[in-house]
């Protein structure tokens, strides 16, 4: 794992401090090295995190003629195979890295390498003879990339914090993104906080000629839930079974050592199943818990871990972990208010005293269908609905439904089940100078939606959160937790083989009424039976949850802090904020938006230090 960077000076050569000072800014995504190359106005730079080819796999990497360049983030995880393809084409190789194999993937292919490619990837190729740099993401967004656009230079890096090192940088903030992440607690791609920064979009590529001009963001991949195969139950549990196996298989090539984060539920448990019954040796585990009771799933993860005998290894989150919120708002850039990110902080800095590199199990609820929202989603949904209802009737059922969870399959209906403050809480809070802010419609989310239109109801959802909340929020939170701590993690049900597996599982092997209730992820968890207890696997859902809602109570021990930061004379938040309405969601205890206030003043004070 590593961290990129690349700058185009449209005015003249470019200067080498930027690009040093750009990586320099990454160094804790690459401790083990570093690289610069110039070309006249375009420079490139790296920061290696060395996982595979340790020797000779430093990076920026070029072809034989050194005509192509390139700077990389990430792993291809068939990058043998595809090797094999390009030496029998006539390639030669230098190095045995995947890097290398990327440069001649796209000598011979062109941009349609992305088609052929199996893995977790950010990268930015300049290419010399054609005059551009090509920049591409992996399919699902697990790596970022960021692109800065000014009337005097271009750049692209893995974290924003990088382009406070160009020139005359344009720092103009962007209020509707800022809107955009009260509502879903992060700001979703392209934009960013910055007016003048995009994200690149997981499964997209883009262009950017060395005159400045910068092409659209072209989708290479989709996921497509349409093609649906016939199999029974037990075709079905052994296909599942299979696919988890050979993606965990491809996941565990490293040259360094490894483990996985534990936390005790179904994902992460099956994929420390896979890999104990792979591996020669105990695997590493690692766990966080919290003092509180409620949010503690440590007894979970320890009843695994004796079940695989891994060498497990533990930590408990106490409540001065918010002293970690400037290092957190440092790091991701932006305001980012998924809370878990703290405990992911500690888990990942655990990880890091023993492996270089971890597997997960984020994913497996998108892509199998766990999460509550999507069970509420099916509950709530008329059985008449589901069966082809007419629309027209949709006003007399919302009456008999609880006013969250209206009846209907379209993004409005969906929304109310992803937002942390609703339209109503971000009116009131926005002072009426800054009303026009206010987004009617997250950006690009009607469109993704509309791309649903031919799938099942829990298809559905399925898509936007894998577009939105897994690319936008669990993925970048996981990458910049593990950046900060210099450790590589990979997500095996996270993978182009996976998902496209499972998009051909028909709804009902995934979610329907178990027993009378509503269940999720109904396949994994009938493979945990064979191994653990029903009350172990059929338990509630907990997550990876903060205990916030203690914390910030009346009682709470942090009650006091939320006064001084949120509403003292000093706040920031009260030049686009009313106070009052702060004070109500305090007193409210409403958690989620607190949270999201408390991480956004940090964020405003360290931007308004720094300008």
């Amino acid at each position: 794992m590593c961290g990129i960077a690349g700058y185009i000076n449209l005015k003249g050569q470019a200067a080498p401090e930027v690009i040093e000072n750009m990586t320099a800014a990454i160094a804790h995504r690459g401790p083990d090295g570093f690289g610069h190359r110039f070309f006249g106005q375009v420079a490139i730079g790296h920061r290696r995190l060395s996982i595979i080819d340790l020797a000779t796999g430093a990076q920026p990497m070029h072809n034989g003629d050194e005509t192509v360049w390139i700077t990389f983030n990430g792993e291809l995880y068939n990058f043998t195979e595809l090797r094999q393809q390009l030496i029998a084409a006539g390639h030669t190789f230098q190095t045995n890295s995947d890097t290398e194999v990327i440069v001649h993937a796209y000598e011979q292919w062109g941009e349609q390498c992305l088609q052929r490619f199996r893995g977790m990837f950010a990268f930015g190729i300049v290419d010399l003879k054609k005059k551009k740099i090509f920049l591409a993401r992996d399919h699902f967004g697990i790596k970022p990339l960021y692109i800065y656009q000014s009337e005097s230079s271009i750049a692209f890096g893995s974290e924003l914090q990088q382009f406070k090192n160009i020139p005359c940088f344009d720092g103009k903030l962007n209020l509707e993104a800022i809107d955009q992440y009260l509502w879903l607690q992060y700001i979703p791609a392209p934009l960013t906080v910055f007016r003048s920064i995009q994200k690149l979009q997981a499964g997209h590529y883009i262009t950017i000629g060395f005159n400045g001009h910068i092409g659209e963001q072209v989708r290479y991949w989709d996921i497509d839930f349409s093609k649906k195969k016939v199999k029974t139950q037990k075709e079905w549990l052994e296909a599942t079974d299979h696919a988890i196996s050979e993606s965990v298989n491809a996941h565990l090539v490293s040259d360094v050592p490894f483990g996985a984060f534990l936390s005790g539920g179904v994902d992460s448990s099956l994929i420390v199943e896979h890999m104990s019954r792979k591996l020669n040796r105990p695997v590493e585990t690692f766990s966080i818990g919290f003092e509180e009771e409620a949010y503690n799933e440590l007894k979970y993860s320890e009843l695994v871990a004796k079940k695989w005998g891994t060498n497990h290894h533990t930590e408990i989150v106490k409540p001065d972990a918010l002293s970690l919120l400037p290092q957190l708002a440092r790091h991701y850039g932006e305001p980012f208010g998924d809370s878990s990110c703290i405990p992911t902080y500690y888990v990942c800095q655990l990880a890091r005293k023993h492996v270089t590199m971890v597997l997960s199990g984020d994913g497996g609820d998108e892509c199998f269908a766990g999460y509550s929202s999507y069970i509420n989603w099916m509950k709530y949904m008329p059985m008449e609905y589901r069966t082809g209802l007419k629309k027209s009737i949709y006003p007399f059922l919302e009456k008999l439904l609880p006013a969250r969870y209206p009846a209907g399959d379209t993004l409005a209906h969906w929304l109310p089940y992803v937002e942390y403050l609703n339209r109503d809480w971000r009116s009131q809070l926005w002072k009426a100078s800054y009303k026009d802010y206010l987004v009617e419609s997250p950006t690009g989310f009607e469109t993704l939606f509309d791309r649903t239109r031919q799938y099942s109801l829990a298809n559905k959802v399925q898509y936007m959160d894998m577009k939105t909340y897994m690319s936008f929020d669990i993925l970048t939170k996981v990458d910049v937790a593990s950046m900060m701590h210099s450790l590589e993690v990979r997500t095996p049900l996270i993978d182009k083989e996976v998902w496209e597996f499972a998009a051909a599982i028909p709804e009902e092997f995934l979610i329907r009424k178990n027993n009378g209730e509503w269940q999720g992820k109904l396949l994994l968890k009938q493979l945990m039976e064979k191994n653990f207890p029903k009350d172990f696997v059929y338990r509630q859902k907990q997550g990876f949850a903060v205990p916030l809602s203690d914390w910030f109570s009346g009682e709470g021990i942090f009650r006091k802090v939320l006064q001084e930061k949120l509403l003292s004379d000093g706040s920031l938040l009260s030049e686009y904020f009313n106070v009052s309405i702060i004070e109500k969601l305090i007193a409210a205890n409403h958690t989620g938006g607190i949270w999201l206030l408390l991480f956004l003043e940090e964020w405003l004070k360290q931007f308004k230090d720094r300008s």
